[in-house]
């Protein structure tokens, strides 16, 4: 016997009704939890206002709920905010100025300030090819010839050949053939021409690691424990040594991230710390002679009217008008987001959260790039 028409629109009804007020629901939990993280947003420092404003949009309009923002004046003041819990609000520990947080791939401009002191010591070049300084590959053997073109400038501008759209990003993988199997080289077919255009790889980051292993005769993680002297200060990597053990926020709870071989991502996305000491760090980079992670390949012509429209060698220029640039790089792992903007002014903003969307985060930190140049621009100095 056919069920009555009205009896299945009356269940309709219902269900339509009970998905709404899930909805409703969702929204003002949302709202609630929003309040509750600006309410705890505690801000100090000569730029205060300016930093309020931009912790504000990162909540209301971005959707984090917790975050440090430190920012280095062009003096050498330090202003600082932080706001929210490192998850349910009142339940977990509030995120303060010494929460220990993830670079993600804001790592990749402390591989970068080490290449370029070498190539400021002269013990490297920009133009030296990669080869050059990995002997285990051997140029006859190489299946694609465009591999011995690859030079020192086109890994760290992300111009090298590699493309993750193409050929799946290894390093995020359980397996990485970088840093472990450097002949993989020889065997592998690049996606595009060297130095024909910018993007985005970690795998390029690794093998710079390699170079800088290579010429110290040391681990990347001794090396940079060495230069950056992270000894004093809360900065550390997440695996130095294979034998480590996962040890940030959320990371043991997370199956994606607990599969991660940190050991290989040591110089692409390998290091935690406080936005405090990223931007003390960051701001001394700053100040080192050309070429620095500011610096940009000559033969290389960009828009620096869009957000990410320049690669440098170690960041990204964005200057939509002629009063300020940026220089800023960004990163991104499940439960991480880190970002950092050098200013044309001599200061430094640094900005971190263990929340971010899967599917929205380049769009958010795009807008928050943006975000932090109007509002840089409007606020007196």
């Amino acid at each position: 016997m056919a069920k009555n028409p009205s009896y299945l629109l009356i269940i309709l009804i219902i269900v339509l009704i009970y998905l709404m007020d899930l909805a409703v629901v969702d929204k003002i939990q949302e709202k609630v939890r929003k309040s509750l993280v600006l309410d705890s947003l505690q801000c100090e420092g000569r730029r205060q206002p300016w930093l309020q404003q931009v912790a504000n949009y990162s909540i209301r309009e971005l959707d984090y709920l917790n975050l440090q923002l430190s920012y280095i004046d062009n003096e050498g003041n330090t202003s600082a905010c932080t706001a929210g819990w490192e998850g349910l609000p009142y339940i977990t520990r509030r995120v303060t100025k010494n929460s220990i947080l993830n670079y993600a791939s804001v790592t990749k401009v402390f591989t970068s300030e080490l290449i370029l002191d070498l190539v400021r010591k002269q013990k490297i070049s920009l133009n030296d090819k990669l080869i050059s300084f990995l002997p285990e590959v051997k140029t006859e053997r190489l299946v694609d010839a465009r591999v011995a073109d690859i030079t020192i400038s086109d890994l760290l501008s992300h111009r090298a050949g590699f493309d993750r759209n193409i050929t799946n990003d290894s390093m995020m993988s359980t397996s990485p053939w970088c840093p472990y199997d450097i002949k993989m080289l020889q065997r592998m077919t690049l996606d595009f021409e060297p130095n024909s255009k910018n993007v985005y790889s970690n795998v390029g980051y690794c093998l710079l690691s390699k170079v800088i292993e290579n010429i110290y005769l040391k681990s990347y993680t001794d090396i940079s424990q060495d230069y950056f002297n992270f000894d004093n200060s809360d900065i550390h990597f997440i695996q130095s040594n294979m034998a480590d053990q996962p040890n940030i926020p959320n990371i043991s709870n997370d199956a994606y991230l607990s599969h991660l071989d940190f050991y290989a991502l040591a110089s692409v996305g390998g290091l935690t710390g406080s936005s405090n000491e990223l931007a003390r760090h960051i701001y001394n980079m700053n100040r080192t002679s050309y070429p620095n992670v500011i610096s940009r390949p000559e033969h290389v012509n960009c828009d620096k009217n869009k957000v990410r429209g320049c690669h440098g060698l170690s960041s990204y220029e964005y200057a939509p008008s002629a009063e300020l640039t940026l220089y800023w790089r960004d990163g991104r792992l499940p439960k991480a987001s880190a970002l950092v903007a050098m200013d044309s002014n001599g200061g430094v903003l640094s900005f971190l959260t263990n929340t971010t969307n899967e599917t929205t985060w380049l769009e958010q930190h795009n807008k928050l790039v943006a975000k932090i140049y109007t509002s840089h621009l409007l606020t007196p100095q």
